[in-house]
């Protein structure tokens, strides 16, 4: 692969020597006085590298959004469908533990693991 011709100049190194003698130099100051010298830059190159340098006025701190706790999605069972019970013969189950034990089956990784779960916990309190 060929190289590109350099032209001289490292501008990085151009940016963060004028940024140590000039502390307070903002990216548009910085421009203009490297352009000057005759190196022509972006103020979003210089701001760029001064932020890699870790050179910004921020202290290397990054901004953006807060980490929060996740919140559980809402569920689109009204209240009045989870009080609903479901007919299984002799015995009534309502809507809501089905959607607990659902919860539970995910978290044990299939019904059978479950099952084998339940069985153990029987085991133990018979």
């Amino acid at each position: 692969m060929a190289k590109k011709k350099s032209s001289g100049v490292n501008k990085s190194v151009a940016i963060r020597t004028y940024k140590t003698e000039n502390p307070d130099a903002k990216p548009k100051e910085i421009q203009a006085a490297l352009a000057k010298d005759g190196i022509n830059i972006a103020t979003s190159f210089i701001s760029t590298v001064l932020s890699q340098a870790g050179m910004t006025s921020r202290g290397g701190t990054k901004r953006g959004r807060r980490k929060t706790a996740r919140k559980p999605a809402k569920q689109a069972v009204t209240s009045a469908k989870r009080a609903a019970s479901v007919g299984t013969g002799s015995s009534e189950v309502s809507l809501d533990s089905l959607i607990r034990v659902k919860k539970i089956v995910e978290e044990m990784g299939s019904v059978e693991n479950a099952q084998n779960a339940l069985k153990a916990l029987d085991k133990l309190i018979s």
